[in-house]
């Protein structure tokens, strides 16, 4: 408990607002609620709790979790059918406990709700029926996070991992429904940017990579003071969000030096934009990121892999697609 009071005043010392307690399962923590009370105590003022939700079936552990400080529930459930969602949790009974959580949470006055859905080869095909589902029961924001290939998602990666290329038609069309239901917001989270050509809109903020790379400071750390390579590196990495990252953290230890990409051909930049800017001392993992995010982080449609110039072409920079939407990408 230590070191979460630790943490809880960090975070307020830092400026944080808002705490979010995930996992693992949260709830089933036992002194869940003995937190949830410390954080209202130190000044946060938004409490966000990521949850299987199957704890809140109980009305009265739900009252006093939204009672010591509880103001917001994700509830993760990934199927809008028994089957489905069972499938899925290899649980008997989850998705009938996971449902009279939901049913209880918004009951409640004033508390926000919403939905995260992990996509994977098992529910895919029913991306759409899952939204149009949770959007039936008065649900509005929705997180669709990509499956990664870490603990039971990796033993299981036969079931659970998939071709993005091959789910792409039915992807979309549960994309399109943020267009059919005007106030219903739709994220994504860890979701390949290429994939998302005319829904760029859903291009996952870069700054989330801040989160992605804190998770995994340890093995980063390791790797640039003692050479030890990543324990994920391997054939994991082709179904890595952060692939091209680890790529370029390698490529420098070997080089000693790394080169911001330069635009594709068809942007027409003016030479005096492209920076000629170059990476060869590594402080931290975070001065590596800050290089990366600023001068490595670029894209190409899925389109230029018919251009004749993409052998030797590296796309434009993330934020550019994100503010002119890959259209500015031209096949030649």
């Amino acid at each position: 408990m230590a070191s979460i009071k630790t943490a809880l005043k960090r975070g307020i010392a830092e400026g944080s607002e808002k705490l979010i307690l995930s996992g693992g399962e949260p709830t089933i923590h036992p002194r869940f609620l003995e937190i949830v009370s410390r954080a209202k105590a130190a000044g946060y003022s938004q409490i966000q709790v990521v949850t299987n939700g199957r704890m809140f079936c109980y009305p009265n552990f739900l009252a006093r979790a939204v009672l010591t400080g509880v103001t917001e529930i994700t509830f993760s459930i990934h199927g809008h059918k028994k089957a489905l969602y069972e499938k899925q949790s290899r649980v008997d009974g989850s998705f009938s406990q996971a449902m009279a959580g939901l049913n209880n949470a918004l009951r409640i006055r004033g508390l926000i709700i919403n939905i995260d859905i992990v996509i994977n080869k098992i529910n895919y095909k029913h991306l759409e029926a899952i939204l149009r589902f949770f959007i039936g029961r008065k649900i509005t924001e929705f997180d669709l996070l990509q499956v990664t290939p870490y603990g039971s998602a990796w033993k299981n990666r036969k079931n659970v991992l998939y071709n993005i290329s091959n789910a792409l038609p039915y992807l979309k069309k549960a994309f399109e429904l943020q267009n059919e239901f005007p106030g219903i917001y739709i994220w994504t989270n860890r979701f390949p940017a290429q994939y998302l050509e005319g829904f760029e809109e859903l291009i996952q903020h870069p700054a989330k990579l801040k989160d992605e790379i804190r998770g995994r400071r340890y093995e980063f750390t390791q790797f640039i003071k003692k050479n030890e390579i990543m324990s994920c590196f391997g054939e994991q990495c082709h179904y890595c969000f952060i692939k091209d990252f680890c790529k370029d953290l390698i490529e420098f230890k070997r080089t000693k030096k790394l080169y911001a990409k330069k635009p594709a051909l068809c942007i027409k930049t003016p030479p005096q934009q492209i920076k000629q800017a170059v990476l060869d001392s590594l402080e931290d993992i975070d001065s590596f990121l800050d290089f990366y995010t600023q001068n490595r982080l670029f894209l190409k449609s899925l389109r230029c892999n018919h251009c004749t110039h993409t052998a030797g072409c590296e796309g434009a920079p993330l934020k550019l697609i994100m503010e002119k939407g890959f259209k500015i990408l031209k096949v030649s």
